[in-house]
This record gives structure tokens, sequence and C-alpha cells, in this order.
């Protein structure tokens, strides 16, 4: 389950291997400067990555908050169809479970995104990228950066408990 929730490294070898077309040492004024504009479009996707990670657990966050209250209506009320209920409650599980993968992947497609913005700021005249990470401690000194995705993997956990447990309120003795 650990693998699940935490993430590895994206290889660097393969990455720099993949990376390059012409090798690094070699670049002309020419091809640095293209190089410049792809490190500069590349950073814009990846901001852009971010952007609809963050939509997408809205999103999320937004249906689940609903199927809540949707849920607590019914605790109030008492459902006539317990059926109907156990439908609802299956769907909202599945949607956390579906929520979960999306972030694993978000998190995943981000990591190898800066892995590659890594590798070609140092091809740049400064890599502030690179100083950045490093200045924050790597994502291992929660002292210094909690990584995000490390708090929102667990906000469908959370959901799915709220979910079983507004279901255990309506009809478990």
């Amino acid at each position: 389950m650990r693998s699940y929730v935490t993430q590895s490294q994206p290889n660097s070898s393969a990455l720099a291997e993949g990376l390059w077309v012409l090798p690094p040492d070699v670049l002309s004024s020419g091809d640095r400067a293209v190089l410049f504009d792809q490190y500069k479009l590349y950073a814009a996707e990846a901001e852009r990555l971010s952007v609809r990670r963050t939509f997408t657990s809205a999103f999320f966050l937004i249906v689940n908050i609903g199927a809540l209250v949707a849920g607590t209506a019914l605790l109030a009320h008492g459902p006539e169809r317990p059926w109907l209920f156990s439908v609802a409650l299956v769907a909202a599980l599945g949607t956390c479970l579906g929520w979960f993968w999306i972030i694993r992947s978000y998190r995943q497609m981000a990591s190898g995104k800066y892995s590659v913005i890594s590798h070609l700021e140092k091809q740049l005249p400064a890599a502030p990228g690179v100083a950045e990470w490093s200045a924050l401690g790597l994502g291992r000194d929660s002292s210094r950066y909690l990584p995000m995705s490390n708090i929102e993997v667990w906000a469908p956990a959370l959901f799915a408990v709220c979910h079983l447990a507004t279901y255990g309120l309506l009809y478990l003795p």
C-alpha cells in the first residue's frame, strides 16, 4: 500500500538519455536560444499541469461535500429506500478511489516534468528550480517544506471514512 501512496523518483539516466537529441556540450548559441525557448515552454506546461490538478481536486472536493450533505439530509429524514443510499455510498466511495488515482497520476506527471526541467536548467546560465528545491531540503525535511501531494493524497481517504460513517449512522445499530 505504501508504494501507492508514496512515489519513486524518475530514472535520471534514462531521462538524460531520452532528453537530448544533440549532446549538450556541442550546442551552438542558436541551439542554446532554442533550448531556452523550449525550457520556457516546458516550464509553462508544468504550471498548466499544476492548475489542472488544482481544478480537478476542487471538483472532487465539491462532489464529495455534496454527497456528504445529501447523506446528512437522509440521516435527518430517514430514507425510505435503503438500497438507494447503498448505491450512493458505492458511487461516493468510487469517486474517492478515482480521486486518489488521479492525484497519484498528477503527482507522477509533475515529478517527471520537474525532473526534465532540472535537466534543462543544467544547460542554462542559472538553475533557479534546482536551487529552490535544494533550499527546501529536496522535500525531505517537512519543517522546511511539506509537499502538498503528501497532504492531498489523504483527502480521498478522509472523505471515504466520512461517507462510511454517514452510512453507518444511518443503517448500523
